[in-house]
């Protein structure tokens, strides 16, 4: 089934990133300044600026407590400027400046602090960022290498560099980077950690690289497994890059032991949910399910996907009971309640009841706003009901919906159904534009290219394109027994009774559930044939499986 979005613990997971909050900034600043308190006397001049710094470090802190933070930036940023060796609130105001876009001022303070003796490579990571806002990506990755060498055991100098050549489409050295990093004996887990993320992150922009890629994340993966990390948000990221992977079952292992420290952690619960979904585990999946639902029984979610699966369990009455019963604690919440109708909806086509849907239509109509999802469900509700022209009109209504707000709703399938809808009305134009829509957004589509080919046959037109579109749909599926059959009724139609019998039989050898149409299209054959004994057979048999005047009328034509 297609798996469904639950909340994550990604946010949990948080480090910070690299233009995150300053909080637990200011221990450090204060802890620098009782440091400096011991070094020795400093000159008259060197006093003057160590006083206005600290004189405008405390005109900022007081901006701050006014929720001035502008003001509070500008006051961090000359303190700055008159002691740029105060290493920890140059980095604080640096990335201040840079989530305010103040490049060149975050520049600038870097700088002075990078020339300063023994200045760090946070500085310079920093530093290869701001260069990389004003677009000088070459002096971005000259301050990166420097925080790489400065710092080797820090991956962030990496993933900045890594970074800078992503932003300036050079994904080649990206990924050497990151192989640089992956070849390097790793200090601890969180190293690889943030290597698998940054692997992840190289491939949201290359897909196209994910089998080359998969199984260096893996390695780095089982790396960090071995080095067994305790800390609740490496644990946490290592499960979702698991995830990302594929391995479902991985990820689903950690947050299980998660949860046997934290039982009534429903966002654990729900996060291990869709990770079973995903893996197909339907068992598990009902446990953590059911145990969502007693712990949350308001929660509508829970009820909405417990009917879900009971549909696709076909267990059509609890489905029904959860879809109601997800509708009725979602009411506000379309989120909720629209899928959870379409659900309902679904559920009564299904067991082939179009007045249950249509009564749930309406009253959805009465919840929901117009949507291209109502007129699709109205027009397959009354397909069902074989009110063809009503179909038509709502399918009219979706398409034009579709058009205005989603025109990639307008899929191959779409145009298919709109125009098997047509057929049906007998307005054989229309139903052939229609399929010749659907056939240009997917050629391959083998039910329209069998469909339309097929009621060409039927009505003796364009018989050579009917043999060629249903050549096509053989080609792609040989064992087809309703392809067969539209490919011995075109032959028949091309009056070529012997090649048509051949696959008249196939389609019958091949036929899962017994289809009086092909006993009926093989008596046609039979007949062409100059053999009524075995045309006559082949009618009753139809007739043993569908009643028919049509071929009544046969049978009493042959007496």
């Amino acid at each position: 089934m297609r798996p469904i979005v639950l909340p994550t613990l990604v946010a949990l997971a948080a480090l910070g990133t690299l233009f995150g909050c300053a909080s637990g900034k200011r221990a450090q600043v204060s802890a620098t300044s009782a440091a400096k308190a011991t070094e020795a006397p400093l000159s008259k001049d060197e006093t003057e600026k160590r006083i206005e710094a600290l004189a405008r470090f405390a005109a900022g802190v007081s901006e701050e407590l006014r929720d001035q933070p502008d003001q509070a930036v500008e006051q961090f940023y000359k303190s700055v400027l008159a002691d740029p060796s105060n290493e920890p609130l140059v980095i604080d105001v640096a990335r201040r400046l840079i989530r305010k876009k103040e490049t060149e001022k975050a520049i600038d303070i870097l700088s002075r602090c990078a020339a300063q003796p023994g200045s760090s490579g946070m500085v310079d990571a920093l530093l290869g960022i701001a260069h990389l806002q004003t677009g000088k990506s070459d002096l971005a990755v000259a301050a990166s290498r420097r925080a790489i060498a400065k710092m080797p055991k820090s991956f962030l100098g990496y993933q900045n560099l890594a970074t800078i050549y992503l932003q300036t489409k050079r994904p080649k050295e990206a990924l050497a980077t990151l192989n640089e990093a992956a070849a390097l004996p790793p200090p601890d887990a969180a190293f690889l950690i943030d290597l698998g993320e940054a692997y992840r992150n190289y491939l949201a922009s290359n897909p196209r690289d994910l089998e080359t890629i998969k199984p260096k994340v893996t390695a780095v993966l089982e790396a960090a497994a071995k080095l067994e990390p305790r800390a609740q948000n490496l644990v946490i990221r290592l499960a979702e890059l698991w995830s990302f992977t594929g391995e479902y079952k991985r990820a689903a292992e950690i947050y299980t032991r998660m949860l046997g420290r934290l039982p009534n952690n429903a966002l654990l619960r729900g996060r291990l949910l869709d990770l079973f979904l995903r893996a197909n585990d339907m068992k598990a999946a009902q446990t953590q399910l059911d145990s969502l639902v007693r712990e949350q029984p308001t929660d509508p979610r829970w009820h909405a996907i417990r009917g879900e699966l009971a549909a696709e369990q076909k267990e059509w009455d609890k489905a029904i009971e959860c879809f109601e019963k997800a509708i009725q604690l979602g009411s506000g919440n379309p989120e909720i309640v629209e899928p959870s109708y379409f659900g309902l909806i679904g559920v009564h086509l299904n067991r082939d009841r179009p007045a249950e849907a249509l009564k749930a239509i309406e009253r959805a109509r009465t919840k929901l706003k117009l949507s291209f999802g109502i007129e699709l469900y109205t027009a397959l509700a009354y397909s069902r009901a074989k009110d063809y022209a009503a179909s038509i009109k709502h399918f009219t209504a979706a398409e034009l919906l579709a058009k205005r707000d989603d025109p990639e709703r307008l899929t191959a399938l779409f145009y298919f159904q709109v125009g098997t809808a047509y057929e049906r009305h007998k307005d054989f134009k229309q139903a052939e534009s229609y399929f010749r829509q659907s056939l240009q957004i997917a050629p391959d589509f083998t039910e329209a290219l069998n469909y339309l080919g097929y009621m060409w046959a039927e009505r003796g037109e364009n018989l050579s394109e009917a043999r060629a579109m249903i050549e096509k749909a053989l080609k792609l599926e040989p064992e087809n027994a309703a392809f067969l059959d539209s490919m011995a009724w075109v032959l028949f139609k091309l009056n070529q009774p012997k090649q048509a019998l051949e696959h008249q039989l196939k389609a019958l050898k091949l036929q899962k559930e017994p289809d009086a149409t092909l006993h009926d299209h093989l008596g046609d054959i039979y007949l062409a044939l100059k053999q009524p004994d075995k045309a006559r057979e082949q009618w009753e048999k139809a007739l043993t499986i569908e009643p028919s005047d049509t071929i009544q009328q046969k049978l009493k034509g042959r007496q």
